[in-house]
C-alpha cells in the first residue's frame, strides 16, 4: 500500500497536480463547512420562527381569555345589581315595619344570590406551567400580563373575604326558627303545613328593638356595602382587562 501511495504522490508532484488537488480539497472542506453553517442557520431560523409563532399564539389565547373575563364580569355585575336592589328593598320594608313578614322572607335569600366571577386562566396557566414564559420576548408586555393576574387574584381574594364576613353575619342571626328560615317560599314544601305551624316564627319584624330585627338591619346594610365594593373591584378588573387586551390586539391581527 505504501508504494502505491508513493506512486500517486510522485505522479501528482511530477504532473504538478498536487497544488491543484490541495486547492480542490480545501475548497471541498470550505463548502462542507459553509453547508453546515447554512444548515445550522436554517435550523435556528426554524426554531425562532416556531417560538415566534408560539408567542403569537399565546398572546391571542390570552386575549381570548380576557375577552371572556370582560363578558363574565358584565354578567356578574348585573346579578350584583339585582342582589343589591333586593337588599335595599328588604331593608326598606323592614324599617317601615312591614306587617307581613312574608314580604321580608321572600326577598331574604335573594339578597345573597349573585353570579361569582371566575376568571378564565387557561392561557396564563399553560404558559407558566409549561415553562414557556421565556418565549414571551416583549418584556414590558410580559410584565404587564403577569402583573394583571397578580392584581386580579388580589382583588378576588378581597371579594371572597368580604363575602365570607357577610356569611358570618348571616349565621350570626342564630335563632333561625324564630327568624323564619323555614318560611322561605322555596323551602316550605320541605316541611309541610303542619310542621310549619309548629315551627311558626316570632313577630320580631314588628319590634325595632328585637335582636333579630337589629341583626337583620345590620346584615342588609353590610350586604349593600359589600356588594358595592365587589362591583368596584370587578370594574377595576374589567378596565384592566380591556387595556391589556388592546395591547395584545396587534399580535393577533392576521
Amino acid at each position: 500500500m505504501i508504494p502505491f501511495f508513493r506512486k500517486i504522490r510522485y505522479r501528482l508532484a511530477k504532473d504538478n497536480q498536487f497544488l491543484n488537488y490541495s486547492r480542490y480539497a480545501i475548497g471541498e472542506i470550505v463548502l462542507v463547512v459553509i453547508g453546515i453553517l447554512i444548515a445550522l442557520q436554517i435550523n435556528n431560523w426554524n426554531e425562532n420562527r416556531k417560538i415566534k409563532q408560539q408567542e403569537t399564539t399565546y398572546y391571542c389565547k390570552l386575549a381570548e381569555d380576557l375577552a371572556s373575563d370582560i363578558s363574565n364580569i358584565d354578567n356578574t355585575i348585573l346579578s350584583l345589581n339585582n342582589r343589591q336592589e333586593t337588599a335595599r328593598r328588604l331593608l326598606m320594608n323592614l324599617l317601615i315595619i312591614q306587617e307581613d313578614k312574608e314580604v321580608l322572607i321572600r326577598d331574604f335569600t335573594t339578597t345573597f344570590r349573585s353570579f361569582k366571577f371566575t376568571p378564565t386562566k387557561a392561557a396564563i396557566q399553560d404558559i407558566t406551567s409549561s415553562g414557556k414564559l421565556e418565549n414571551l420576548k416583549n418584556e414590558e408586555l410580559k410584565n404587564r400580563i403577569l402583573n394583571h393576574y397578580i392584581q386580579q387574584d388580589y382583588a378576588l381574594e378581597i371579594i371572597q373575604v368580604n363575602f365570607n364576613n357577610m356569611i358570618d353575619l348571616l349565621y350570626g342571626l342564630e335563632r333561625f326558627s324564630d327568624f323564619g328560615f323555614q318560611e322561605v317560599p322555596m323551602y316550605q314544601d320541605l316541611y309541610g303545613k303542619e310542621l310549619l305551624q309548629l315551627l311558626k316564627s316570632t313577630g320580631w319584624h314588628k319590634d325595632p328593638n328585637s335582636e333579630l330585627f337589629v341583626k337583620l338591619k345590620d346584615l342588609m346594610n353590610v350586604n349593600i356595602i359589600i356588594t358595592e365594593r365587589e362591583k368596584v373591584l370587578l370594574n377595576d378588573i374589567k378596565n384592566a382587562s380591556i387595556d391589556l387586551n388592546k395591547q395584545l390586539a396587534p399580535y393577533c391581527s392576521f
